[in-house]
C-alpha cells in the first residue's frame, strides 16, 4: 500500500506554533495529515489509526507544555507511531521528535536497544533556528523509503 503523507502528533497546548509548522510543511510541498483533516461526525480514534498506517513519517512536537503534562492525546499516538517504527529495518527513518521549546526528549522505549531519547530531533527554537530547522527537516523526510 502506498504512503500518503506525514502525520502530524502534538499538544494542543501548542496549537499555535503547529498550525504554523504545519502551513509551512505544506508551503515546503509535504503533504501532512493532523487531527484538524477529521471530517465532523467521523470517528475520531479510527481515523487517526488510519491516518497512521497511510503516514511515510510521523512528526511528534514535543515542548515544555508537553513534559508539564501527566495526560495528553500525544502519548496514545506517540506509542502507536513506535509499534509501526519497529516494522522498519535499523536505521530507517520513521519517527521524527520535533522539538518547539526547550525540553526533555520522554524516555519512551522502541525496543530492547532504543529509546525516543536517542532518535536525533530537530530544534525549532529559538526563533532563528525556525526556518533552517523546518528545512533540515523536509530534507529528511524526503529521504524516507517511502515518500511519494
Amino acid at each position: 500500500m502506498a504512503k500518503k503523507h506525514v502525520f502530524l502528533s502534538y499538544c494542543r497546548d501548542n496549537a499555535d506554533a503547529v498550525r504554523r509548522f504545519h502551513s509551512e510543511l505544506i508551503a515546503a510541498g509535504e503533504t501532512v495529515w493532523w487531527d484538524q483533516d477529521i471530517p465532523l461526525g467521523q470517528d475520531w480514534k479510527m481515523a487517526i489509526r488510519q491516518a497512521m498506517q497511510d503516514a511515510y513519517a510521523v512528526v511528534v512536537c514535543l515542548s515544555a507544555e508537553t513534559s508539564a503534562r501527566y495526560t495528553s492525546g500525544i502519548y496514545p499516538e506517540l506509542y502507536d507511531a513506535i509499534e509501526a517504527y519497529r516494522e522498519y529495518a535499523p536505521g530507517s527513518s520513521f519517527l521524527f521528535p520535533v522539538k518547539l521549546s526547550p525540553c526533555e526528549l520522554p524516555l519512551i522505549e522502541i525496543d530492547a536497544t532504543r529509546t525516543l531519547k536517542r532518535l536525533q530531533s530537530v530544534d525549532l527554537f529559538p526563533p532563528p533556528s525556525w526556518s533552517p530547522g523546518i528545512q533540515r527537516l523536509v530534507q529528511e523526510l524526503r529521504s524516507t523509503s517511502h515518500h511519494p
